[in-house]
C-alpha cells in the first residue's frame, strides 16, 4: 500500500502533475487523468465552505498560517522586516488556491494497461501565479468521487464478500468524508470478527474474545476500533491516521491468504505423505513369522 500516494491526493494537487493511480479493472498503477476530459463549472465559495470538508479545512488552515505571519510582523521591530513580511503575506494570499476562483469538475481517467475508463469529479481551484491579472492561471483539483471506486489496497479474492464490500465503501468515502470512511472500516472489522466466530455482543468484546485464537490480529484491531469509534461518534479523523489504519487492516486480512495457502499445502502434503509412506512400507524388512512361512 502506497501511503505517500494517497496522502498526496488527499488534498489539492496541480492538475498538470496528477499521479497515476491503481486501475480497479486490472490493478496496475497505470490509471492516468485525461486532462482533455476535464469540464468545470463555477461554484459559490460560501457554498463550498458548507458542503466541502476538505475546502473548509484547507481554507481555515491556510488562513491560520497567514494570520500567524501577520502577528509576527506586527511584533517585529524596525521597518524592513515588517515590510518584507507584509509583501510576502500579500503575495501568499494572491496565489493561494483557496482564495482563487472555485469550480466543480468532471473528468475521466484511462488505464494505459487495459484501456478501461473511470469517471472522477470534485473541486477545481484556479488562481493567479503572479500578482498581476495578466499572469497565467494554475489549476488544482481535489477528486472527491471515483466511479467505479479505486482500491486503496488490493482486496484478495480470499476475503469474504461481506467484509470486502464494507471495505470498498470505506475506500470510497475516504476521498470526501474521512469520518464516514472510518465508520465503514469499523463495520468491516465487525464483519471480520463475526467471520472468526468469536463471542461478544459489541466490537470491543469480540476483539477481546479474538485474543484467544488470534492474539496478534486482536491487538491490531483494538487500535483500529478507536479510529472507527471516532468516525462513528465524532468527526476528528485525519486522513493520515485513516491510511495507517487501512495499512494495518490489510495485514490482518492477509490471514485469509495464509489460511488459503495452508489449506492448499495440506492437500499437497497429504499426497506426498501417502506416496512416500507406501514407498517406505514397501522397503520394510519382512517380519519373522513371514520368514518362517517362507521356509
Amino acid at each position: 500500500m502506497d501511503i505517500e500516494l494517497w496522502k498526496r491526493i488527499s488534498g489539492f494537487i496541480d492538475l498538470d502533475s496528477y499521479p497515476e493511480l491503481p486501475c480497479p479493472h486490472c490493478n496496475q498503477y497505470s490509471l492516468k487523468l485525461s486532462k482533455e476530459s476535464v469540464q468545470s463549472r463555477p461554484v459559490n465559495k460560501e457554498h463550498l465552505l458548507i458542503t466541502s470538508r476538505k475546502y473548509r479545512f484547507e481554507k481555515e488552515r491556510k488562513q491560520a498560517l497567514i494570520d500567524k505571519s501577520r502577528e509576527v510582523s506586527n511584533k517585529s521591530e524596525g521597518l524592513l522586516i515588517p515590510l518584507l513580511l507584509t509583501f510576502t503575506n500579500a503575495y501568499a494570499e494572491a496565489v493561494e488556491p483557496t482564495n482563487g476562483n472555485t469550480f466543480i469538475f468532471n473528468s475521466f481517467f484511462e488505464c494505459a494497461n487495459c484501456q478501461q475508463n473511470i469517471s472522477a469529479s470534485g473541486m477545481l481551484l484556479e488562481h493567479q501565479t503572479g500578482m498581476s491579472q495578466s499572469s497565467s492561471k494554475a489549476r488544482q483539483i481535489k477528486v472527491e468521487h471515483f466511479s467505479p471506486s479505486i482500491f486503496i489496497f488490493p482486496i484478495s479474492e480470499n476475503v469474504p464478500k461481506h467484509i470486502a464490500e464494507e471495505l470498498l465503501d470505506a475506500f470510497k468515502h475516504f476521498h470526501f468524508d474521512p469520518p464516514s470512511s472510518a465508520s465503514k472500516l469499523r463495520r468491516a472489522i465487525e464483519n471480520f470478527c463475526k467471520d472468526m466466530q468469536v463471542e461478544g455482543n459489541n466490537l470491543g468484546r469480540m476483539i477481546k474474545s479474538l485474543e484467544k485464537t488470534h492474539p496478534e490480529e486482536a491487538k491490531y484491531l483494538d487500535a483500529l476500533r478507536q479510529i472507527g469509534n471516532e468516525g462513528t461518534h465524532g468527526s476528528d479523523v485525519a486522513e493520515l491516521d485513516l491510511l495507517y489504519a487501512f495499512q494495518v487492516f490489510q495485514f490482518v486480512l492477509e490471514l485469509y491468504d495464509r489460511n488459503a495457502r495452508y489449506n492448499e499445502l495440506t492437500h499437497v502434503y497429504d499426497k506426498l505423505a501417502k506416496k512416500y509412506e507406501k514407498k517406505k512400507q514397501s522397503q520394510q524388512l519382512p517380519k519373522l513369522e513371514q520368514l518362517d512361512n517362507a521356509k
